[in-house]
């Protein structure tokens, strides 16, 4: 899922002409994550865009402070709950306004959906790049 994820937002990212920071966390989540190591070049490639800072997280850092910082709903958007009832912050997209900093806490995204390969087209429409999808009334 995160190999695709990473795909589409580097898709994203070559239609987009605005001034981003994209900071990407790898981790381990998944058995099939722990088999692979640490991300090879090749993994990295997928997210080429010169915006994008990649970083291995291969204790998940990020993961935790993340679902111990965020309020519920906020956490909801971002995190599963994994088979021991913990939220695992992982393999999704967080928006966050300029200028944001991570100080005593980690801060509040303006944004954020999971899993990025079925979220990205959200982001886009955040950023406004892209026309929402017609309403055309239906049900669904």
């Amino acid at each position: 899922m995160c190999l695709r994820g990473a795909s589409a937002l580097q898709q994203l990212l070559e239609r987009d002409s605005t001034r981003l920071a994209i900071i990407v966390l790898w981790e381990h989540v998944t058995v099939s994550d722990r088999k692979m190591g640490i991300p090879t070049t090749r993994v990295l490639a997928r997210l080429s865009d010169r915006r994008a800072r990649q970083f291995w997280d291969p204790q998940r850092v990020v993961s935790y402070t993340m679902a111990r910082d965020l309020p519920r709903d906020t956490l909801a958007s971002v995190a599963e709950i994994d088979s021991t009832g913990a939220a695992v912050v992982w393999d999704c997209l967080a928006l966050f306004k300029p200028g944001v900093r991570w100080d005593d806490r980690f801060p509040i995204p303006n944004w954020g959906g999971r899993p990025v390969i079925d979220v990205v087209d959200a982001l886009n429409r955040k950023w406004g790049n892209a026309p929402a999808p017609a309403d055309t009334g239906a049900k669904r």
